[in-house]
């Protein structure tokens, strides 16, 4: 699972580093497909622990979910939401299948079809966007638009576009620090150009010579006044966890 524009994805979960070995190239001479491809490297990790809180706003109202999150490699993940309302409710990843645990009604549900398309506990952030793990290199292909100040950084503005079946947002425009090539701003389009969902990074940490996005907003433009603020804490990248963490049989203890 990968963090942060991938949404948190988990969400987003997804996720940025600071160079890695071509630090000395200048990013005015970067072609549009190797600043994706830096994006990307950036994003990649084999493990990752992390504690998040979403406040989701929906008009005046603001509910607060808390969670613990485990992801390994591009197919793994495992969400515990902690907060009193939801606690002991689970989400679990394996390869391209999903499942919530709602012990409430000590159910396990398999998400699937139209309901992949819901928020996750009601936030911006949906199933399909928990889905998601592929490279953006490997679906896009890109071009780059101009260049804008964005956060207050001076950001490359990436065009991208795809034509492969599946993908959720066949278009993409992405505002990209210049030097540390982490997304600050991205807009999430649907094939008709219609927005659907606009992203912004802010705040970000310095992890183990990555840049990582620690505060993540995502809008849902489709919802009238909606917005999810995903923060997350205690980041932990590679760690050791047990593969038993990953297994259908534990996720409804």
């Amino acid at each position: 699972m990968k963090i942060a524009q991938r949404a948190l994805i988990v969400f987003l979960a997804t996720i940025f580093s600071l160079g890695l070995g071509i630090a000395t190239i200048s990013a005015q001479t970067l072609s549009a497909e190797e600043i994706l491809t830096r994006v990307d490297a950036n994003q990649v990790y084999s493990a990752i622990y992390y504690e998040g809180r979403m406040e989701i706003v929906s008009g005046a109202r603001v509910k607060v979910k808390t969670m613990k999150a485990w992801a390994e490699g591009e197919d793994k993940a495992f969400i515990e939401f902690t907060n009193p309302e939801d606690r002991g409710t689970k989400m679990l990843r394996l390869k391209d299948e999903l499942w919530m645990y709602f012990p409430s009604e000590r159910d396990t549900v398999k998400i699937s079809g139209a309901m992949l398309r819901q928020g996750i506990m009601g936030s911006d952030f949906s199933y399909q966007d928990a889905m998601s793990s592929e490279e953006l290199s490997e679906l896009y292909t890109a071009s780059i638009s101009g260049t804008e100040i964005r956060e207050g950084r001076d950001c490359h503005i990436l065009e991208l576009r795809s034509g492969a079946s599946g993908v959720h947002y066949p278009r993409r425009k992405l505002w990209v620090d210049k030097e540390h090539f982490t997304i600050l701003r991205g807009e999430l389009y649907a094939k008709s150009g219609t927005l659907l969902k606009v992203l912004r990074v802010l705040g970000t940490l310095s992890l183990q010579g990555r840049r990582f996005p620690s505060v993540v907003e995502y809008a849902d433009q489709l919802k009238k006044n909606s917005k999810t603020l995903l923060t997350m804490d205690s980041i932990v990248i590679n760690p050791s966890i047990d593969p038993g963490r990953f297994s259908l049989q534990a996720f409804s203890r």
